[in-house]
């Protein structure tokens, strides 16, 4: 009898915890269309305040129940139809409640589907520089600053200012060359714009590879591209390692595994050593 009436309380407690978990997933949803169904960039002062006063109370919400707002998070963040803006704001929530590795990967994946115009870009710097860091494969979410030719950010403590085509750099490098030189070709035969464009040349020269030396070379000999990119890049392909004072008795491997971590580190001192390693390899070659 003891058993049975125990069996009766877990099954009652199951019961109501899974109303509880219910609950939330029905409404959930639509509180998320509701609450995030704006873009930053096309709001006043004052309505910024407004849904910032309402994210926060619904921040706190989420760190203060974790375990039933974790769960809701990742359901949400997989529904593509879902606002842009949540995409980068649930996905920096999730973040911040969780450190399980699919977690994390989930939200790469999602912050690239919000309208970098509202978000701060120093921030999108950061955080996909975070996720290069720690392993990650960060291609998608750096390609994405591509759309956005004005893309810059600051980097405060080192007085540090970074256009698109060293914030994309240092996106990218902090990985293996051969994650991204393939979409990187790829993306330069259907660039339209003449700063992304340039952007890819630098990226692609910086790997020092073969394939992406040819696919600069027939970029640089299609007269239907702009020809400021073209110039651009026969620029690039004209750099070379001065003749002296780069002897050194390190491997192409070594040096380019130096160079990468290198760029573990958001700043100006990194980006000076991480020429100098460039122009090393380059005296290899």
């Amino acid at each position: 009898m003891f058993r049975v009436i125990v069996a009766i309380i877990l099954s009652v407690s199951a019961m109501c915890v899974a109303a509880q978990s219910s609950g939330i997933d029905r409404n959930f949803h639509q509180r998320i269309k509701r609450l995030y169904s704006f873009e930053p960039h096309t709001l006043t002062t004052n309505q910024i305040e407004e849904k910032s006063l309402a994210l926060d109370e619904f921040w706190k919400e989420a760190t203060a129940s974790p375990e039933q707002y974790v769960p809701a998070l990742r359901a949400e963040l997989r529904d593509k139809s879902n606002p842009a803006y949540f995409a980068y704001d649930g996905s920096r929530l999730l973040l911040s409640l969780s450190d399980l590795h699919a977690d994390r990967a989930l939200a790469l994946d999602s912050i690239p589907r919000a309208d970098l115009r509202g978000i701060q870009h120093t921030d999108y710097l950061r955080t996909v520089h975070w996720f290069a860091v720690n392993g990650f494969d960060t291609t998608t979410a750096a390609l994405r600053i591509l759309d956005f030719p004005d893309f810059k950010a600051f980097i405060v403590q080192h007085a540090l200012t970074l256009g698109q085509n060293y914030s994309l750099i240092y996106m990218l490098f902090p990985m293996s060359e051969l994650n991204y030189i393939s979409d990187l070709v790829e993306l330069l035969e259907v660039e339209e714009h003449s700063a992304s464009q340039k952007s890819i040349l630098l990226a692609l020269w910086y790997t020092l590879n073969n394939e992406a030396r040819e696919a600069a070379t027939q970029f640089i000999y299609d007269e239907s591209k702009p020809e400021e990119s073209r110039l651009y890049g026969r620029e690039l392909a004209n750099r070379s390692a001065p003749i002296t004072g780069y002897l050194t008795f390190s491997s192409e491997t070594e040096l380019r595994e130096e160079r990468r971590k290198v760029m573990l580190k958001l700043s100006d001192e990194a980006l000076l050593e991480f020429d100098n390693i460039t122009e090393k390899l380059l005296a290899k070659q």
